[in-house]
């Protein structure tokens, strides 16, 4: 184990799902760029918390990983793993946000030798970087067959991605309901003709049950890929337009989108109001 200390550079912490991994180093790398400095990730939190994979060495990006269990050959109890990160801390100058959505310009005051603790799920943090974010995030892996022919399909048609968030929302209580989604249908079927609608979902076949009244064209992506998080990523992000879960995940696959005609939509909650979503899209209740 080589732990990397005293080295001026920003260090972000990396937790959590594939959308708020992307957030964190966006910020961080945004960071790192202005300060003119390296950027490192700590991945402690990811490799203390067996919920959630490490996504990002699938893609392009560019960083100095200083720490992870993982990289250890034997295990470690708790608390020997929390006083590990807890020194990668101490080395660096704190920065913790006061709130998830909502922009912090104490940020532009940070020293080239600062950790940063946050979710920070805004553009504000990262959109000068949009260019490079943009080759970035792209997979440094070969897609599966079928990836690719949806890819194709979805480009070759007039897409929309939805997204339906399932899994741990439904425990918490926050599924969007079907009104969102007809709501959402509307909007864009006053806009556009032929839409194909490609379902993305955790529970495909509750996806099915929920829309399976709908009129229009509705296609279901069922991908059996070991990569299934970042396929159907990539996919989503290649359609025309998006209709978004209350989701990091389908945040950055309607960010990433490159059609300068996108339409994106975005369910009304506690983030509506805060600096989470982009001006130009269009929220729906």
């Amino acid at each position: 184990m080589k732990l990397k200390l005293l080295i001026i550079m920003i260090i972000t912490k990396i937790s959590d799902g594939f959308g708020n991994q992307l957030f964190m180093y966006a910020c961080g790398y945004a960071a790192s760029r202005r300060l003119s400095t390296k950027l490192a990730l700590d991945l402690t939190y990811l490799s203390t918390n067996n919920l959630r994979n490490y996504e990002l060495d699938k893609l392009n990006i560019v960083y100095d990983k200083i720490f992870t269990v993982d990289n250890i050959r034997y295990p470690l109890n708790i608390a020997v793993r929390k006083i590990l990160h807890l020194i990668i801390r101490c080395q660096y100058n704190l920065f913790r946000e006061k709130d998830t959505y909502k922009f912090d310009e104490r940020i532009s005051n940070i020293g080239e030798n600062s950790y940063l603790f946050g979710y920070w799920q805004t553009e504000k943090y990262f959109k000068d970087y949009r260019e490079d974010i943009l080759k970035m995030f792209t997979p440094n892996y070969e897609l599966s067959q079928t990836c690719k022919l949806l890819v194709e399909k979805v480009k070759n048609s007039n897409s929309v991605a939805v997204h339906v968030r399932r899994g741990d929302y439904v425990k918490l209580g926050i599924c969007l309901n079907l009104l969102y989604y007809k709501n959402a249908f509307a909007v864009l079927n006053k806009k556009f003709r032929n839409l194909t609608y490609f379902i993305f979902s955790d529970n495909v076949e509750y996806a099915k049950q929920m829309f399976k009244d709908m009129d229009g064209n509705f296609e279901y992506v069922e991908n059996a890929s070991s990569n299934t998080t970042l396929d159907d990523f990539f996919i989503m992000k290649e359609c025309k337009h998006i209709i978004m879960a209350n989701s990091s995940y389908s945040w950055w696959a309607a960010w990433l989108n490159a059609n300068p005609n996108k339409i994106v939509i975005y369910p009304k909650d506690k983030q509506s109001i805060t600096d989470f979503y982009p001006k130009e899209w269009i929220m729906v209740e």
